[in-house]
Formats: C-alpha cells, sequence, structure tokens
C-alpha cells in the first residue's frame, strides 16, 4: 500500500504551507501569539509586521500588540528567538534599539532556553520583559512550570467538653466516655454521640479555624438531651474547649494543563487559566514539613488553607 503525506498544497493557484511544513520557529511564534491573545482578547495582535522606525529603518517585529486605554494608545512589541543557546546581553542590546527605534512602550524577549545573567541585568535596568512559553497542550514546547506552594493545614490538637443545667429539676449523666455519651433532641429521637457532633460542627466549617484556643462553644444547635436507664433529662447546654493548630509542608505543584509566560525578571507567571491538583494525603507524606514560613528561602506562589477532615464514629445504640 502507498502512503503520501503531503505537505504542500495549491489552493487557488497559491502555495500554501501545512502545519508540518512550517519551520520550529514559525511554530514558535504563532504559538507565542497565540497565548497573547488568549492573555490579552481586547488587544490587536499582529505576526511578523514592519514598523518605521524614527531612525528611518523599517523594523521587522515577531509580534506587535497594540491596546487602547482611553485617548492613549500603548504599543508593545516583541521578538521571538527559538534559539539552542541562552539569548545574552549582546542581542539583548540589539532588540533595546529597536523597541527605543520604533517607540514602543513596552518591549519582551521569548527565548525558552533562557537567559544570561548579564542581559537579566540589562533587561531589569531598561524594563524589558524576559520570558518563556508554558503550553502544556503544544507538543513542541516542552518547558513545564512547577510552582512553590505552601499548604497549611488546621486540626483541633484538644479539646473538651462543659456541661451545664440550669433547670431545678436534677440532672444525670451517663457514667461512661464522654465522647460516648448519646445526646437525643427534644422530641427524644437519637441525634448522635457527642464527639460526632463536635466533629460534624468542625468539618462543616462551623468552628474557629484561627490558630489558638478557644472556650464555651457552642456547636449543638438544638436543645440537648441525655438518657440514664431510659429516663429522658434536660435540656442541657453543652460547650466545648478547643485548641486549634497547623501543620505547614513546603513543596511544588506541577501545572497540569495551561499556558501562559513566565518572566525572568520579575519570576511572575502569567496566564488566564491553569489548572493543577492538590493531594492533602501526598503533601503529607512527600512535601518538607516547616514550623515557620519565615524559614524559606523561595516564597511560594501559593499558600493553601484547610483543615483536617475528621472521620464519623460508626455509632449503633445498644439494644434493650
Amino acid at each position: 500500500m502507498l502512503k503520501f503525506d503531503p505537505i504542500i498544497s495549491n489552493v487557488g493557484g497559491k502555495i500554501k504551507m501545512t502545519e508540518n511544513d512550517k519551520p520550529k520557529w514559525k511554530k514558535f511564534e504563532e504559538a507565542v501569539a497565540s497565548i497573547q491573545k488568549n492573555i490579552a482578547p481586547g488587544a490587536r495582535i499582529t505576526n511578523d509586521e514592519k514598523i518605521r522606525g524614527k531612525s528611518g529603518t523599517v523594523r521587522q517585529i515577531d509580534i506587535v500588540i497594540r491596546y487602547n486605554i482611553g485617548q492613549y494608545s500603548i504599543l508593545v512589541v516583541a521578538d521571538c528567538k527559538d534559539w539552542k543557546n541562552p539569548v545574552d546581553i549582546g542581542d539583548l542590546g540589539q532588540f533595546i534599539d529597536m523597541v527605543e527605534d520604533v517607540r514602543a512602550n513596552k518591549g519582551a524577549l521569548i527565548c525558552n532556553v533562557g537567559f544570561t545573567e548579564g542581559a537579566k541585568n540589562r533587561a531589569k535596568e531598561k524594563g524589558i520583559d524576559l520570558l518563556r512559553v508554558i503550553d502544556t497542550e503544544n507538543p513542541d514546547i516542552k518547558l513545564k512550570i512547577n510552582f512553590p506552594a505552601l499548604c497549611d493545614f488546621r486540626r483541633i490538637e484538644t479539646f473538651n467538653f462543659r456541661f451545664q443545667h440550669s433547670a431545678s429539676t436534677h440532672f444525670a449523666m451517663p457514667a461512661c466516655d464522654p465522647r460516648y455519651i448519646e445526646i437525643y433532641k427534644q422530641d427524644h429521637s437519637f441525634n448522635d454521640i457527642l464527639i460526632n457532633l463536635l466533629v460534624k460542627a468542625w468539618n462543616s466549617g462551623e468552628l474557629p479555624l484561627e490558630i489558638g484556643g478557644y472556650k464555651n462553644l457552642k456547636f449543638i444547635k438544638e436543645d440537648a438531651f441525655t438518657k440514664v436507664n431510659n429516663i429522658f433529662y434536660g435540656p442541657i447546654e453543652i460547650t466545648a474547649t478547643i485548641v486549634v493548630k497547623r501543620k505547614l509542608f513546603f513543596g511544588n505543584i506541577p501545572l497540569e494543563k495551561g499556558q501562559g509566560f513566565t518572566n525572568e525578571v520579575t519570576g511572575g507567571f502569567t496566564t488566564n487559566s491553569i489548572e493543577f491538583g492538590l493531594d492533602a494525603v501526598e503533601v503529607e507524606k512527600t512535601w518538607q514539613e516547616i514550623f515557620d514560613p519565615i524559614e524559606l528561602a523561595i516564597q511560594p506562589v501559593f499558600i493553601f488553607h484547610a483543615s483536617d477532615c475528621f472521620p464519623l464514629i460508626e455509632y449503633k445504640l445498644p439494644t434493650t
């Protein structure tokens, strides 16, 4: 069987280049332009534009971004370098000349193999962005990114219960572990055991999450009753004292889906949509536990706050 894989087609008498036939540098430019359009949908973005500079020289510019803010027109020019070696200070100098010549408000160099330290220092001085491209859906762009992150897990460290009965009648409590005291509603139907009611209030976010101690928290919304020898007692007021503590874990989250630009000068990442997953169990197993964020040499991009979700105890009423 013969298999034909045409890479050039003649449409309307014109030679049309297919995706397979495009050189790698051209695909790189188009990917950059596409991402920029997603990030700034209100801007007018063109590829391979020629602008005459104040020197009289016509400058070829890979990507031109124009944006109007009120009565002002903003011009940004970008040059794409699909190179094998990092951009050095000499290459940056030529780009700076071009930015100044066309009177651009901003210039950006994009190169996925990076930039020399001299180029980074010069770019910072001149206000030039040095960018690398992230696109998880593009097989030609293999650069991956991890976000340094801090996970702040809150949990109840200790707790105790307080019972108060203000009615004139006497009150009796079951002689058992207080966690397993059966709590009933006003209609004498079973509500739950005491520890489960506290856990439900914590898991649903009804209790304080900030670090510290808290006294006399009312965590049962309705009137509470107990039962001893089939006699109901109550209503009683039950409150809890809890101590909330935290565990801190530092690690990196890989970007699962998204596209954008990392800025080698500022360290920032620009995008309009990203996706990543976070497994709390894996965080506690594999990330580094720290005791104070001041210990970190690298500042986290994301800080996640979460609370431990305690399991409920399976409890069945004893048969009588």
